[in-house]
């Protein structure tokens, strides 16, 4: 993302991204402070990260018309989140910069550039 989201947005999604953020085995949350945080770095399962951009999609009144969960969430990480860092196990990130982006477009950005 070459675009720095404007404060208000960031503020907003960071918001609903901690409303939807769980706390992580040992009981401590991963703070969401930057437009660079990727959000497959929170402790959520499939049906919460599904829930949080359902709720994106809603809040900032975003068409889904081109997301596609599995690119930034592939049935290999939610089934094995310990080993998503093993060769083989790769996702595209999923940015608050690129959320952000989207709420502005108010559509899925087509072309992702990482």
């Amino acid at each position: 993302m070459t675009n720095t989201p404007q404060p208000s947005m960031l503020a907003a999604v960071i918001a609903l991204i901690e409303y939807h953020n769980k706390p992580t085995a040992l009981g401590w949350f991963k703070k969401v402070d930057h437009p660079n945080f990727y959000v497959q770095r929170l402790p959520l399962n499939e049906f919460e990260f599904a829930d949080l951009m359902n709720d994106f999609f809603i809040t900032f009144a975003v068409s889904s018309k081109h997301y596609d969960d599995a690119r930034y969430f592939p049935a290999t990480r939610l089934q094995f989140p310990l080993f998503t860092r093993r060769k083989g196990f790769s996702y595209h990130p999923l940015t608050v910069a690129l959320l952000c982006e989207a709420a502005r477009l108010g559509h899925w950005p087509e072309v992702v550039t990482e």
